[in-house]
């Protein structure tokens, strides 16, 4: 209900004529779990008679922000020239908090730094500068004030961005066909979100993911509508038949629409249709959730995830996900390690000796160990979904090694950053490298896509998350890891001796600090999909994260710790 009674209060405040707040605390958005609409809208009242010029500005930028199709009471802020030019769809246009519209003697400016901006697909960027609208205030023949010059798609300060809009994960398929790839996306909350992420299903990705996942179906398949029912099974009717288009595409499609509908609250399944006929997945099914294509997986298998820790020479396992207090040895005769990385499968571990200068390897129940690397300045390995055995070390993007069964495989690099790795982190998905690259004194945090064949990887197309917009200047990063498909958790040091971990959306929508609040001495930062956050100090002591700033001390003398891959 938290939406509804942001669009009661804006609805009052208009009816009597009040001055109608435009800031407010940013609050943060959950990106996993929008709710799809109940279908009870709060409508946006129109211009009130007589008007000043401000409340119309006033009421027009909150009819912006409460979703209608087409936005007809928005409209009616507008001279009748601007209501018929303006397109709402064109995008939306985020600024900072604290910036109201101002009056002049002639009309109303708005004045405001330019925190991020929305195509019309949904993506979301980060965005600098200043943005400065002047509405150019009319008198329409009635003698009311109406603006003839709104702004291009969209304008909503970044608390009614934070309310007012549902973030989607849009699911493609990546171009190996075993794993699909979430994409951030951003909607207004209404009853169109389900259908305007359906939509984005079929246009297909970003440019930027474009070359990492499959082609979209194109126009063989048109979207004609969603709807959710009583049961919360949400039903696509397509317009086009499943014969248009090949088997595999046919389930890709499904396992797209399945994956990006159900990460809305209220949806516990999914149906497809052309016409009256439904489509069925290979196993004759009609009805999809999740569960139906499970090893598509982006977060990875649902096998538990248990903690793995090195220290004194010994691997040790956590017997149950919920105990941090029980461990039992899978592995003797290490060396000391300051980097631990465990494949999905759990049957191998791979390590960084405690100077950077050597990765060894070895099986779990095994005494034995192999140098895998030899070097200087290396980074902790990572394993990758499939197996494969990633590693970095500092000097750069062009020290990374990837080895499959024990056999380095050829890596290509295109358009990567320059200068010196600070950390690096494979998405559960194993197309997106996140990497934290330092030149100079100011660390860059970023994207490269990762695409596999048979005979290399190719690592390339860095794609920088500027997180200036959301408050990170001046941070340094020391540290990350995947808490989610498509959230990192990111170690960093405020410019003094705090260290401390935030959450960032791979977008650079969101930043949220989450702690802890009294630590001065972490050096790394450990995330898994659906396990808590981790960070290890110098010292050894290895922090759990429970709660908004709330952390306790769950072992001690810890070199290296991990999650399987």
């Amino acid at each position: 209900m938290r939406r509804a009674v942001v669009a009661i209060v804006a609805g009052l405040l208009l009816a009597g004529c009040a001055s109608v707040p435009t800031s407010g605390p940013v609050q943060r958005h959950n990106p996993q779990a929008p709710a799809a609409s109940t279908g009870v809208q709060v409508a946006p009242l129109p211009p009130a008679a007589d008007a000043t010029q401000l409340l119309v500005v006033e009421g027009f930028l909150h009819a912006m922000s409460v979703y209608q199709d087409g936005y007809p009471v928005a409209r009616q802020y507008l001279t009748d020239e601007a209501a018929k030019s303006w397109h709402p769809e064109a995008g939306v246009q985020v600024y900072a908090d604290g910036y109201p519209p101002m009056e002049t003697d002639q009309t109303v400016v708005l004045s405001a730094t330019l925190v991020g901006q929305i195509d019309s697909t949904g993506v979301y960027q980060p965005a600098a500068g200043t943005l400065r609208i002047d509405f150019n205030l009319q008198k329409n023949a009635d003698g009311q004030w109406r603006i003839n010059r709104p702004p291009d798609g969209i304008l909503v300060s970044r608390y009614l961005f934070s309310t007012g809009f549902d973030a989607v994960d849009v699911h493609y398929l990546a171009t190996s066909g075993d794993v699909l790839v979430p994409e951030p996306r951003y909607f207004p909350v209404g009853d169109a979100s389900l259908r305007q992420a359906a939509a984005a299903v079929l246009a297909g990705p970003s440019a930027w993911l474009a070359p990492v996942v499959r082609k979209p179906v194109g126009d063989a398949i048109r979207l004609e509508s969603v709807t959710l029912d009583e049961d919360g099974v949400a039903r696509v009717a397509l317009d086009g038949s499943p014969s248009q288009v090949s088997a595999d595409q046919q389930q890709a499609l499904l396992a797209e629409l399945t994956y990006t509908l159900s990460g809305f609250s209220q949806v516990v399944g999914v149906e497809v249709f052309s016409g009256a006929q439904r489509w069925l997945d290979r196993d004759g099914r009609t009805a999809f959730t999740r569960s139906t294509f499970s090893q598509l997986n982006p977060a990875g298998s649902g096998s538990p995830r248990l903690l793995y820790q090195a220290r004194e020479g010994k691997l040790s396992r956590q017997r149950d996900s919920s105990d941090w207090s029980d461990f039992t040895e899978v592995a003797s005769a290490l060396p000391k390690v300051e980097g631990l990385a465990v494949n999905a499968r759990q049957d191998a571990w791979a390590a960084v000796t405690g100077d950077g200068t050597q990765l060894v390897s070895g099986g779990m129940d095994s005494e034995r160990s192999k140098q895998v690397r030899g070097g200087a300045g290396l980074l902790a390995p990572i394993y990758s979904r499939s197996g494969e055995l990633w590693s970095l070390d500092s000097s750069g993007v062009s020290g990374l090694r990837v080895y499959r069964d024990g056999a380095e495989v050829k890596v290509t690099l295109a358009a990567v950053p320059k200068g010196r790795v600070v950390a690096a982190s494979l998405s559960p998905d194993g197309v997106r490298l996140a990497l934290v690259v330092a030149s100079g004194g100011s660390s860059r945090l970023g994207l490269v896509r990762v695409l596999r064949t048979e005979a290399k990887v190719t690592v390339g197309g860095w794609h920088e998350i500027d997180l200036t917009s959301v408050g990170a200047t001046g941070s340094q990063l020391l540290g990350l890891g995947w808490n989610t498909a498509t959230e990192l958790a990111v170690l960093r040091n405020d410019g003094t001796s705090q260290t401390s971990v935030a959450l960032v959306s791979q977008d650079g929508a969101t930043l949220t600090d989450i702690g802890p609040s009294d630590s001065t001495s972490l050096r790394s930062v450990l995330a898994a999909a659906g396990r808590p956050a981790l960070a290890l100090s110098t010292g050894g002591a290895l922090y759990r994260f429970s709660g908004e700033f709330d952390w306790e001390v769950v072992s001690a003398g810890v070199e290296a710790a991990a999650y399987p891959g």
